[in-house]
């Protein structure tokens, strides 16, 4: 994990072998930044959902053998950046979050949600806020 030293709200990047430690390294990495953008209790657990779900599902779409994700908290928000991708890996990713009986997951909790392409790989834009009151 890396972070530049420039405040709090300074990005952090993760790069994890794909494997078993995917899902508890991001969701305790998603679950301390959430907190740290002073998202409130369930926006804190919607986003620990979706990185439950991006754990789970982005190994089959990396373009290499680490699922890399970068963070960048704000005041009551927090964007997530997963890949490098393969190609078509971001829409499969999103597509694949899906979860009989409740639907796509991702979409329904994320208030933005964007596949962008670079080249020959494509990154998937995730970003949470919360819009309540400060107090």
């Amino acid at each position: 994990m890396t972070s530049q030293p420039s405040g709090a709200d300074a990005p952090t990047t993760v790069s994890i072998a794909a494997g078993p430690l995917v899902g508890p390294i991001l969701r305790r990495v998603v679950g301390m930044l959430a907190a740290r953008a002073d998202l409130p209790l369930d926006r804190l657990d919607d986003a620990v959902l979706v990185a439950d779900l991006i754990a789970a599902r982005a190994p089959a779409h990396v373009l290499h053998g680490t699922v890399d994700v970068a963070f960048q908290p704000g005041p009551r928000t927090l964007s997530l950046r997963v890949g490098p991708l393969r190609p078509g890996g971001g829409d499969a990713l999103v597509v694949d979050a899906a979860v009989p009986g409740v639907g796509n997951v991702i979409e329904q909790l994320a208030d933005e949600l964007r596949v962008a392409p670079e080249g020959e790989r494509e990154f998937l834009h995730v970003r949470l806020e919360y819009a309540g009151s400060a107090n």
